[in-house]
């Protein structure tokens, strides 16, 4: 019998504690386990798999490559049987069928009212939770199982190959203001002068900031300040409105906010903006309520 039939659930949850709390003391006692118990299964575990997960040092403990590549794994099964749970759950309320989206928040203000509607209107008794956030987050989340499919702004440099991707087009940067703002006034604006005005940018180190820093560094222009950090589109927007902040935001959202525009300025390569696309795990592929979002992502799409 091979470790992976003997291991239980708590095991895991063992491993995935010592690989953030570092602390072989800290976990036994989380655990309700001795230290030297716990050290002892650390170590037949060890054995058992063939490899060392951890290097001991006096300070405590570190996780090696093999040990966070099985702490992802573990994290997957763990959320697996939580959504297992939640789809009892909802077929002992009647609905016949769960479906996770996670959706970035611009495309979400554009997409994600009809899609709700048309998979209602399709099955009245399939359950959707819907978790927006950026694309990273959305992106682990996915491949710890949490999600069924996420909708977003894919960073081609970053995105895992591991996972299901379809392209479904460019979506270029602009950057927005209230129709009523000074620059929104004048037909050619200037880098510069966008400078002098407050900005709301998207967080640090997320998808949609590192192309829209991308775009400023091809054109070697200089950042604006960021006054408001902000991931949530529809506040970003209704905060630009009537007020001097300036906003990147894509021109497929200004339907959705008429009292926005995008000013006519040459500041990026739209090339570099990345594109929007759907992320899955391809053993999913097939399941029907993915492949219906799928389908009609695509449609959508091609028809904008």
């Amino acid at each position: 019998m091979s470790w992976s039939e003997r291991i239980r659930l708590k095991h895991l949850q063992v491993l995935i504690r010592l690989c953030e709390e570092k602390s072989m003391s800290d976990v036994a006692r989380q655990s309700n386990m001795t230290q030297p118990a716990l050290s002892k299964w650390l170590k037949d575990f060890e054995d058992n798999i063939g490899m060392p997960l951890f290097e001991r040092h006096a300070r405590g403990i570190e996780p090696l490559p093999a040990a966070l590549a099985l702490v992802t794994q573990a994290q997957g099964v763990l959320n697996r049987l939580d959504r297992m749970n939640a789809t009892l759950e909802q077929y002992r309320q009647g609905f016949r069928q769960q479906f996770t989206l996670g959706i970035s928040p611009m495309v979400a203000a554009v997409y994600l009212p009809q899609l709700l509607t048309y998979l209602y209107e399709r099955d009245p008794q399939c359950h959707i939770r819907i978790q927006e956030g950026t694309l990273d987050v959305l992106s682990r989340n996915l491949e710890q199982g949490e999600l069924d499919l996420v909708i977003g702004r894919v960073d081609e440099a970053g995105r895992n190959p591991a996972m299901g991707y379809l392209p479904l087009g460019m979506v270029p940067l602009g950057v927005a203001a209230c129709r009523k703002h000074p620059l929104a006034q004048q037909d050619e604006v200037t880098w510069e002068q966008t400078l002098e005005y407050p900005w709301i940018l998207p967080p640090r180190n997320s998808p949609m900031r590192r192309s829209f820093e991308l775009g400023l560094d091809a054109k070697g222009l200089p950042y604006p300040t960021c006054a408001i950090e902000s991931a949530y589109a529809h506040t970003n927007a209704r905060v630009a409105v009537n007020s001097h902040f300036l906003v990147p935001m894509t021109r497929s959202m200004m339907p959705v906010y008429p009292d926005l525009c995008i000013l006519e300025l040459d500041w990026s390569d739209p090339r570099l903006h990345g594109q929007l696309g759907l992320l899955w795990r391809p053993q999913d592929s097939g399941e029907p309520m993915l492949e219906e979002v799928i389908s009609w992502m695509s449609k959508q799409h091609q028809a904008a």
